[in-house]
């Protein structure tokens, strides 16, 4: 999938609980001037960011006459300017505001993000462009009542020490689908064989430190056959289970051990949504697609283009309706190109995304680069994945 330039930084945890200090009952709002932000306790000395979990922020709520629901954000300058972009398509804002808010008086920036911030900032695009001597980092939170008011803290000098990182976006993390209706059945751990990877969700704004987001994955279901859903091929450390085998009580096991598989209450078509930064997850009875395939072909500069080379089906299981296909495919020779298409090319799935993405009836040719890849794909969504062997 495309890799994005860095947009936005830290995604942060958001509290109901406003600060502690309960100051009127008079519901009357007042614009306040500023508020206070208080010197962290290593303030004084300097934060070697690569050795840093987090710089914990604290401060004072704004006066607005009462203990107010008020949302803060931190902001961080290289010169001390706090200007806006000139334009919503300009990227020359002087500051970067950190991505997430909190709604108590304390904020635990974290370091990898501050770090992300004086890349982009500093336009650190090599690392011979880093100084290596300590730098000052000027930080202000930004106070947001409900109502629309906004006002700024005073800013903090704090001594930082850097480190280079390229400003590109973690990819998606995946996590995978297992079972004895999942591919052959066998609860083995073979991508495109025992174990079937979920989707992303096109457009989904995914961590970009940690890839975590929304997964989806829409197939067929035999209530006879348990399945989970795991983040390693092979590993059971995290996995989703259902208690009872109930696909309404989804739980999240975090420690080595055996949980309980989901169990679909009767046959059919099931859409499961999984957010991993929330960990949430849920299992619905879907419709069926429109479309079903007893096969598919996959074409390309790596076979000249020839229309009858076969996809081979991944689900397997008796009674299970295949949406979900496999190849296997060398292009170790140098960087080829490929699509995935029905009799007569009718329809064709392409894309320009590499080595993930989404494919569409008559879209791009798929840049494949040089590499021995586990060509997963799914005709339901048109997710395809050239997984590295």
């Amino acid at each position: 999938m495309k890799k994005y330039l860095y947009a936005s930084l830290l995604a942060g945890v958001v509290l109901f609980s406003a600060c502690s200090d309960d100051r009127d009952s008079n519901p009357t709002v007042q614009q306040p001037d500023s508020f206070e932000l208080n010197m962290p306790a290593l303030g004084g000395n300097t934060y070697d960011l690569e050795n840093t979990t987090s710089i914990n922020l604290t401060y004072k709520q704004p006066d607005y006459g009462y203990t107010a629901p008020v949302t803060y954000y931190v902001q961080v300058s290289l010169n001390n300017t706090w200007n806006d972009a000139t334009s919503a398509e300009a990227d020359d804002a002087t500051y970067v505001e950190l991505d997430g808010s909190m709604n108590e008086c304390e904020f635990p920036a974290a370091a990898v993000q501050i770090n992300k911030a004086i890349m982009k900032l500093g336009d650190y695009t090599d690392e011979s462009l880093l100084p290596s001597d300590p730098m000052t980092l000027y930080v202000r939170m930004k106070a947001n009542l409900y109502s629309g008011y906004e006002c700024f803290s005073n800013v903090l000098e704090l001594s930082v020490r850097p480190y280079f990182m390229a400003l590109i976006a973690a990819d998606p993390e995946l996590w995978y689908l297992i079972g004895g209706c999942i591919g052959d059945g066998s609860w083995g751990s073979e991508i495109g064989k025992a174990v079937m990877p979920m989707s992303p969700v096109e457009g989904f704004k995914y961590d970009e430190s940690t890839g975590q987001g929304e997964l989806v994955y829409s197939g067929y279901f035999l209530s006879s056959q348990g399945f989970k859903i795991v983040k390693v091929p092979g590993a059971w450390d995290e996995q989703w289970g259902g208690e009872n085998n109930d696909i309404t009580k989804p739980y999240k096991k975090d420690a080595a051990g055996e949980g309980g598989d989901f169990k679909v209450p009767a046959d059919g078509y099931y859409l499961i949504t999984l957010n991993t930064k929330s960990n949430t997850l849920s299992i619905v009875k879907t419709d069926a697609p429109k479309y079903s395939y007893d096969h598919l072909f996959i074409s390309g500069d790596f076979n000249g283009w020839a229309t009858d080379v076969q996809l081979t089906p991944i689900n397997t299981v008796e009674g299970v309706i295949n949406h979900n296909w496999r190849f296997e495919l060398d292009a170790t020779g140098g960087d080829t190109t490929a699509k995935f298409l029905y009799d007569g090319w009718t329809p064709n799935w392409g894309g320009s995304e590499f080595p993930f993405g989404f494919g569409v009836n008559g879209g791009a040719n798929i840049p494949v680069a040089a590499g021995n890849y586990v060509v997963v794909f799914n005709d339901i969504d048109g997710y395809y994945h050239f997984f590295s062997k």
